[in-house]
């Protein structure tokens, strides 16, 4: 897994990266009408929710040599011509801090192109995230304490619109708390069929379900600290949007053992029982599809309060989490810097 670290105007993150992926031989393809018309379709609508990634796409573009309508048409794609994660997250109030779990699974040719990125845009929320795809994010903790993570949803219908990296990346840099980005999404045309869990330092969770047709939140069920989201839709009015036939088969088990997992607790749980939650077999929770060659790329553990994040880039029955300290040392640098200024 790579460890960019992104800082400045949207267009310097871009350009900076850009160039020292190109220097390493990064190319980008020429891409079909087809996807070029689909691409120029979409940024009139992300111009509209997310005009600042744009200026980013502009500076990458540049630094590699390609044409901007190339580089957008290659970003805005993605997801929306069939993509497969298959991924687990959750989020739980334990009583003193809330705690947000993740596993990224995915198919392990894609391993060598995962990144763990600081982002810390000049007009926007610090954060650290991950991917398998520059530019956009899947999941990530912002200085403000609130964490995202999206699972794919197989879709009915794909339109032009927002995909689920730029979203995710959207509101990191752009909101503060789980109800500025319910607003956020909630607003937002989407062009792929998605979750996004969200959490917050102040114990609010909730899952925004989408769709190209239709958004609807679905929050903890009564009497529960926590919300879990796989591979499918739960909120009655979004079942209609999914399509049941091709989901994946291991969607329905992972989210009940999570589920059973933290009611078993009442929610209640630390860094350690997390782990083990992430790290169940069982349930299919830690995936090992060897058949397909697909499994867990990277897991992550955050506390969102006490701001800390752990991150391990293999499967989590096999490697040790290690915290990354990049976010916490930023901020804290960033605030010797104010001090000085005002002093």
């Amino acid at each position: 897994m790579f460890h960019p670290r992104v800082k400045g105007t949207y267009y310097e993150m871009g350009h900076r990266y850009g160039t020292i992926l190109y220097k390493h031989g990064f190319r980008v393809s020429e891409l079909p009408s087809e996807k070029l018309d689909f691409g120029r379709e979409s940024e009139k609508e992300v111009k509209r929710v997310f005009p600042e990634v744009l200026e980013e796409i502009k500076g990458f573009a540049d630094a590699c040599h390609t044409s901007y309508e190339n580089l957008v048409a290659f970003i805005l794609t993605i997801g929306a011509f069939k993509a497969e994660p298959m991924c687990s997250a959750f989020a739980t109030f334990n009583g003193s801090d809330v705690v947000f779990g993740r596993n990224y699974d995915f198919y392990y040719s894609f391993k060598k192109y995962t990144e763990s990125y600081l982002t810390c845009p000049k007009e926007g929320y610090w954060s650290t995230g991950h991917s398998d795809v520059f530019i956009g994010r899947e999941d990530g903790v912002n200085e403000k304490g609130l964490a995202i993570a999206m699972t794919v949803v197989d879709e009915k219908i794909i339109k032009s619109g927002v995909n689920f990296i730029l979203a995710v990346r959207c509101v990191l840099d752009k909101c503060g708390n789980v109800e500025e980005s319910i607003k956020t999404l909630s607003n937002a045309h989407f062009s792929t069929t998605s979750n996004y869990l969200l959490a917050d330092k102040d114990a609010s969770m909730a899952v925004v379900e989408a769709s190209p047709e239709r958004v609807r939140v679905r929050r903890p069920e009564d009497g529960d600290s926590f919300i879990v989201c796989t591979n499918h839709f739960l909120h009655p009015e979004m079942l209609e949007m999914e399509n049941q036939k091709e989901r994946c088969w291991d969607s329905v088990p992972r989210y009940t053992t999570i589920y059973n997992s933290l009611k078993k607790h009442d929610g209640k749980i630390d860094i350690k029982t997390a782990q083990k939650i992430l790290s169940n077999h069982s349930g299919y929770v830690c995936s090992h599809q060897k058949n397909i060659k697909l499994g867990t790329l990277w897991s992550v553990i955050a506390t969102l309060k006490k701001l800390r994040i752990l991150r391990v880039e293999a499967h989590p029955c096999r490697a040790k989490y290690r915290q990354d300290l990049r976010l916490n040392k930023a901020i804290q640098k960033r605030q010797r810097k104010l001090k000085q200024i005002m002093s």
